[in-house]
């Protein structure tokens, strides 16, 4: 990692990584890992810097501290002492009070949370409950934890002295500037466990005194160990780097650490200026390839020629390995410029190699999709007129970050046929789908990402029609089907020359299949359920009505094509096609969003008789064309068809819940609430939660659903909707509350936690629910229930992100549209907007874009620095096991 010395040449951790902290009795050490929170959980605060410095690696101490405390107290006479530390000892509290204590405290509001953290964290007879009360306090943003924490230095105590530490760097400067005496003199009675802390802390308030135990500690390999509030490495070199002159750490460019030259090649690159050329170019050349790497970001940014050549000619003679962590170093240090400029250390031959290493670049630039990478990009296809691949490729990458531009390159791409564009000969020639001239995925791809543009541009449908519209039309048309992606470009850029064969499509004049009929299943049915959805997204009102007979071709009322009907009868031909004519036609109303569908949707809903699936769209549909007035009758057929005591009336009100799901209501929520009892089934229990939860609700609600986490048989339902619609106190408390249960009632509601983003629209973006699901499940993290951390919120929420590569239905964000959507809100949003995305951003895990917003002016850039850096130094935790979530093999919608 670029902000990291190299980890390979630092003093390796002892076994296990740990010694016992200086002062602490331990009963046994290193503690088992059902004491630290269960196998790989995090060190426990105060840690990430200790060790012994002995022979070049952390050891642990000869002797342990209860020998050495007993020996002191014997030669001093001690034996009335020692009584009174084991009286002292006896008068603590358990672990599992400890324990309760933290618990008790976890499940109150936070403005009666906070007297309490403070009591403990002026509470030096309890070191675990004091550093967990500083902490909480910090991350409050509670004033009185600066002087709480500062006092805490003074503690003999070294755990506490380090979380305090810790604690002092999280509020940073100005607030804690007042605390640099009390560091400093802290400084002098620290050992090796808390020193790094402090040091750090004196950094982060940018000291200049602290910079020569800085450097000590730094070339120890000790300072990049020191871990934010929460984990993570909090190590950044240009904060290191702030407390000298440039020129002065210029001088250190020749030290015989590697590491110190390192971080000077670090800093200078980031501050890249012709002056540092020379010394850059030295730099590039060092015999250690970790240094070589970070000077290589200085010489791309410089630019000029006498800088690109050092660069590039250590980027061709690398080998497969280096030239890896060079590329990884001119990602993380420059961005997608760093990337586009290594597209010229390409070497020319052999074939296969061009095509290696002109694929590893261009998947690397896939990844990190940073916008900036845009005109570089272009100007490299002007100029070096690459292979149609390549140009598909690099157009690709354009669209990935919404770059309108890259609409032409595709558009041209598409035109190519496979078999004449690749050699089966030339195995390079191959991608994750098999060997090129054997599929089509590039075009695939190309399409969905030209969807995306019309979505992102949908004022520039002209530009877009101009760029890609016949290439389109052309490869649907040259398909045995045409494919979704290509419909969902052409649907939305409003296609005039697709109108006759949409309609074609969507309306096949092929008879449903009849009573008994064997599989396959008629293609053109398989088409129509794409092609309705898009002639409804294209508004074309001759085919209004058509959608609406979709829903009148069951002609006999009693036949039975729900899932559990199409088992048997020999029905299971004419019903799925029934259904994927019904599922098209809602989906095509829901793009559409007119009133007029509404009661030809409804009377679908509560017909028991149709596909489930079909119904379920024809709920999604009702929330994008049914108004406020006819929203509020939705609310109330939820909660009659929910309160029923027959399964299928409780799902028709399931259903409906769906549709405030999509389309909150105000005071539905009271009305909902009521209905989270035992008596109903637990699926359409967990859909009204869903509603609630997503409609948000006031405080009323609020403390019914706190009341209902009670009962054993309707409390997940109740905490979901806590989670999902409270605030990040009422998020937080409503998992604390689970630290006495048995552990099944918490895996139970992690699950029901990650099925409940069925997929996110462009209302949950506008709306900013995504922002609130995002701070609610950071501030999960942050209870400790059996003292580990609950990280399985933020583990299953960014795992949901990562679901969205594909559309996922009507008025649903890709992961592109998202990407970009946020990107132009963290840029000119209002304060909450921007503090939202950035965070979004980040928890997505999206550092492309947080590069680029890093040079932007004022908060924005601010923020974004801060996010880079936790991006780029994330906490180490144990990854939650979704496997039994994974879609099957083949089943995402390319």
């Amino acid at each position: 990692m670029l902000d990291r010395p190299n980890l390979s040449r630092e003093n390796p951790a002892g076994p296990r990584g740990r010694r016992p902290p200086p002062g602490l009795l331990a009963a046994k050490w290193p503690p088992d890992d059902d004491d630290l929170g269960g196998p790989g959980a995090p060190p426990a605060p105060g840690g990430g810097g200790g060790g012994f410095a002995e022979d070049g690696n952390f050891k642990r101490g000869r002797f342990s501290p209860v020998s050495i405390l007993v020996g002191v107290l014997l030669v001093l006479g001690g034996a009335g002492a020692v009584w009174l530390g084991v009286k002292q000892e006896s008068q603590k509290m358990s672990v599992e009070a400890v324990a309760k204590e933290k618990k008790n405290i976890f499940v109150l509001p936070q403005k009666d949370q906070i007297p309490l953290w403070r009591k403990w964290a002026a509470a030096s007879t309890e070191p675990s409950l004091q550093q967990e009360a500083l902490m909480q306090l910090a991350w409050a943003g509670d004033d009185e934890g600066v002087a709480l924490a500062t006092k805490a230095l003074s503690q003999p105590d070294h755990r506490v002295k380090g979380v305090a530490a810790q604690v002092l760097a999280y509020y940073g400067s100005p607030k804690a500037d007042g605390a640099k005496p009390a560091l400093l003199e802290a400084l002098k009675a620290a050992d090796e466990s808390d020193r790094p802390q402090i040091v750090w802390a004196l950094v982060e308030l940018k000291e200049p005194a602290a910079f020569k135990d800085a450097m000590d500690q730094y070339r120890k390999g000790f300072l990049s160990k020191v871990q934010r509030l929460g984990g993570g490495a909090a190590f950044d070199p240009e904060k290191l780097a702030g407390l000298v002159s440039l020129d002065e750490l210029a001088k250190l460019a020749g030290d015989e650490s590697p590491s110190v030259r390192q971080l000077v090649a670090t800093v200078l690159s980031r501050n890249a200026e012709s002056k540092w050329t020379s010394a850059l170019i030295a730099l590039v050349k060092d015999k250690d390839v970790e240094v070589a790497r970070e000077a290589a970001n200085g010489l791309g940014r410089i630019g000029d020629e006498t800088a690109r050549a050092p660069l590039l000619e250590a980027l061709a003679n690398a080998d497969k390995d280096s030239r890896q962590r060079f590329l990884e170093a001119l990602r993380d240090g420059i961005g997608g410029e760093g990337l586009v400029l290594a597209l010229d250390s390409v070497k020319q031959e052999p074939e296969e190699t061009t095509w290696f290493q002109t694929k590893q670049i261009m998947e690397m630039l896939r990844e990190l999709a940073d916008p900036r990478a845009a005109d570089p990009l272009v100007a490299w296809i002007e100029k070096k007129k690459p292979s149609l691949h390549w140009q598909g490729e690099a157009g690709t990458r354009l669209a990935e970050v919404g770059d309108i531009r890259g609409a032409k390159y595709i558009g041209e791409r598409m035109l190519a046929d496979p078999l004449k564009l690749y050699k089966l000969e030339k195995f390079w020639e191959a991608d994750e789908g098999g060997h090129l001239s054997r599929t089509d995925l590039p075009r695939v791809v190309g399409a969905r990402m030209l969807a995306d543009l019309a979505v992102i541009h949908a004022d520039k449908s002209d530009e877009l029609k101009a760029a890609a519209e016949d290439p389109v039309i052309l490869w649907l048309k040259d398909r045995p089907q045409p494919h979704a992606n290509g419909l969902r470009f052409l649907a939305t850029v409003r296609s005039d020359k697709i109108l006759k064969p949409m309609r074609d499509w969507a309306f096949p004049t092929d008879p449903l299949p009849k009573e008994g009929q064997q599989p396959p299943f008629p293609a053109a049915f398989e088409t129509a359920q794409s092609a309705l959805r898009y002639i409804g997204r294209m508004k074309d009102e001759p085919s209004f009505p058509r959608l609406i007979d979709q829903f009148s071709r069951k002609k006999d009322p009693k036949m039975d094509i729900t899932q559990a009907g199409l088992q048997g009868a020999g029905l299971a031909m004419m019903g799925m096609a029934l259904r994927a004519v019904a599922y098209g036609a809602a989906q095509g109303l829901a793009e559409w969003g007119d009133p007029r569908a509404v009661e030809p949707l409804t009377k679908l809903i509560e017909d028991e008789t149709w596909h489930e699936e079909a119904r379920q769209a024809a709920c999604e549909a009702l929330a994008w064309c049914a108004d406020d007035e006819a929203m509020i009758e939705v609310a109330k057929k939820a909660k009659d068809f929910a309160s029923q005591k027959e399964p299928r009336k409780q799902l028709i009100g399931a259903c409906y819940a769906s549709s405030l799901a999509l389309r909150p209501v105000s005071g539905a929520a009271a009305e909902l609430v009521s209905l989270l009892t035992p008596d109903m089934e637990p699926g359409v229990r967990i859909a009204l939660a869903r509603a609630i939860g997503i409609g948000g609700f006031d405080e009323p609600v609020q403390n019914q659903l706190f009341e209902k986490l009670k009962d054993t048989e309707v409390r997940n339902a109740a905490a979901l909707a806590l989670i999902l619609g409270g605030t990040t106190d009422i998020a937080a408390r409503t998992v604390a509350t689970y630290a006495d249960l048995d552990r099944a009632a918490l895996d139970d509601l992690k699950d029901h936690y990650y099925r409940a983003f069925g997929y996110w629209s462009e209302e949950d973006f506008k709306r900013g629910n995504l922002y609130r699901y995002v701070a609610n499940a950071e501030a999960i993290t942050r209870v400790k229930i059996a003292e580990a951390p609950q990280e399985w919120a933020r583990q299953r929420l960014q795992a949901q992100f990562d679901n969205l590569k594909f559309d996922n239905g009507p008025h649903s964000e890709t992961r592109v549209v998202l990407r970009y959507r946020l990107y132009q809100a963290a840029k000119s949003g209002d304060g909450a907007q921007k503090k939202g995305a950035i965070e979004t951003l980040k928890f997505m895990k999206e550092k492309g874009a947080l590069m680029a917003l890093r040079h932007e002016q004022g908060e924005t850039g601010a923020l974004a620095k801060r996010a880079f850096h936790e991006l780029m130094n994330p906490k180490a935790t144990v990854a939650e096991d979704l496997s039994k979530f994974a879609p099957e093999k083949g089943s995402a919608n390319l």
